[in-house]
């Protein structure tokens, strides 16, 4: 257990937690709690969303898929997550904010006066982010293997607790300072490891030169894959990359954290600047990783360089890295499931009388409750790489069930109550259907549920909305929300 690697993975978890406990201390109210007082500045607001972005699957997941059917596709479904994030904060995000919104179905509730569309919003939001929690846990889990040698259930075990305590402690602004110092952890991971290759191999020209006889599917966009499969996978990534930016509740949330609409503007220019540098930093690289060595998993390329091809240290920075970027996205969904639970369920359909007080008591305990769900998720034995992976694509295709709902809700004025709870209806058991289809091989495994959904819950919000009536409380929301001034 004991060598350069695992000491400075436990330096390096001991200054997250010294840091988000520090951030949290000034965390007394619901406002802290959920939005941190709205006081976040754009850098803040950009590290923060790049740390809940790229998580464990980043590190391990993206760059074994690059080694084994190339990096051009995984690549360039970022470009959705610069053009989402460019027209959220240049354009859209200015509505949203004027809505002092607490969580995402918060929107819900204040644009569409229905019970059933906020119970179904909720339920999305906890049923996704439990599932997408679950997958971040098992990567960290391996990478906890690898560092410390310890067994599943304690690495689970420790890392629970980890982003429990701060969690509870420091709500979102603890989540948020944290996310931003490890946003520069797995930054400089990104720009040392993945370049490193290239490096081992003799340079840029070398690495393409043995390349293109041995590996020639590096320099396709489809990669390894059929060209239909290869096709059908991208479009998919590039979906999910653009349901991410614009639907995911722990990404859509920064927007009301911000000091000032312009905040949030800055903040996503920042993020579109960034994110490709760190992208084609990391990923580009690993398309050459079977060059230098056959043999080794592919799922284990990152942790292989930062173990082999460079130095010591600059290899533990890696690997903190990869622990920093899962417990960074980690953090971000339990703060926004327990939120839900919190105060979209319990306060609004339970216990409506609730005091902030008391609010702010079950949020934290919703909190160890979320916990102890995904760590029974995450400890099923049954559960092997490709539900992983599947549970992953599931989780971000539940964001195309509300997606319309959220977008047409500002921008459309006969948009309805009747039209969001039946696209959000409809859509989310479809996802689900296709999800458990394509694990089973009833579907092909191409088969996008995310681009299905988005489509489907798309046509039901138009021809609902088209065939309902907006109420005057709808009409008087959306007219509040085009004004220049808050709700």
């Amino acid at each position: 257990m004991w060598n350069i690697y695992s000491v400075i993975a436990i330096a390096f978890l001991a200054f997250y937690m010294f840091a988000g406990l520090y951030a949290g201390r000034k965390t007394t109210t619901v406002e802290d709690h959920y939005v941190m007082s709205r006081s976040a500045p754009a850098f803040l607001i950009t590290g923060t969303l790049v740390a809940s972005n790229l998580s464990s699957v980043t590190f391990t997941g993206f760059t074994g898929t690059a080694a084994s059917v190339g990096s051009l596709g995984l690549i360039s479904q970022f470009g959705a997550s610069v053009t989402g994030s460019l027209i959220l904060g240049l354009w859209l995000g200015k509505y949203f904010y004027r809505m002092k919104l607490m969580t995402v179905p918060d929107f819900f509730r204040k644009r569409y006066p229905s019970r059933s569309v906020q119970i179904v919003s909720a339920l999305i939001v906890l049923v996704s982010m439990t599932a997408y929690m679950v997958t971040v846990m098992l990567g960290t889990v391996v990478v906890a293997n690898s560092l410390f040698g310890w067994s599943n259930q304690v690495s689970l075990l420790a890392i629970l607790t980890l982003i429990t305590l701060f969690t509870v402690v420091g709500g979102m602004r603890s989540v948020v300072v944290t996310d931003t110092i490890m946003f520069f952890v797995f930054f400089a991971a990104a720009i040392v490891i993945g370049p490193s290759v290239i490096a081992n191999l003799g340079g840029i020209g070398e690495a393409i030169e043995k390349a293109k006889d041995t590996i020639p599917y590096a320099f396709r966009w489809y990669g390894s894959e059929k060209s239909l499969q290869g096709f059908m996978r991208i479009l998919e990534m590039n979906v999910l990359s653009f349901l991410l930016v614009l639907g995911a509740p722990h990404l859509f949330s920064r927007i009301s954290i911000a000091k000032s609409e312009r905040e949030f503007g800055k903040a996503m220019i920042y993020l579109a600047i960034t994110l490709p540098f760190l992208i084609i930093g990391l990923l580009y690289s690993f398309a050459f990783f079977p060059l230098l060595k056959s043999g080794v998993k592919p799922v284990e390329s990152f942790p292989y360089v930062c173990r082999n091809l460079v130095h010591p240290v600059l290899g533990a920075i890696g690997l903190s890295g990869v622990v920093a970027a899962a417990v960074s996205t980690a953090t971000s969904l339990f703060q926004q499931a327990a939120a839900t639970l919190s105060s979209d369920i319990i306060k609004q359909h339970f216990k409506p009388d609730m005091t902030n007080e008391q609010l702010l008591t079950v949020s934290r305990i919703s909190v160890v409750v979320i916990a102890a769900v995904v760590y029974f998720g995450a400890s099923n034995p049954a559960i092997g790489t490709a539900t992983i992976m599947y549970a992953f694509l599931f989780a971000t295709a539940a964001f195309a069930a509300w997606l319309p709902s959220l977008y047409l809700g500002v921008l459309w004025k006969k948009a309805t109550a009747q039209g969001a709870f039946w696209s959000m209806a409809i859509s989310l058991p479809l996802i689900i259907l296709i999800s458990i289809g394509r694990q089973t091989g009833f579907f092909p495994a191409w088969l996008p549920a995310n681009l299905v959904a988005l489509c489907v819950s798309t046509l039901i919000m138009i021809v609902v909305s088209l065939t309902s009536q907006t109420t005057e409380e709808e009409d008087r929301v959306f007219a509040a929300i085009h004004a220049s001034k808050p709700l």
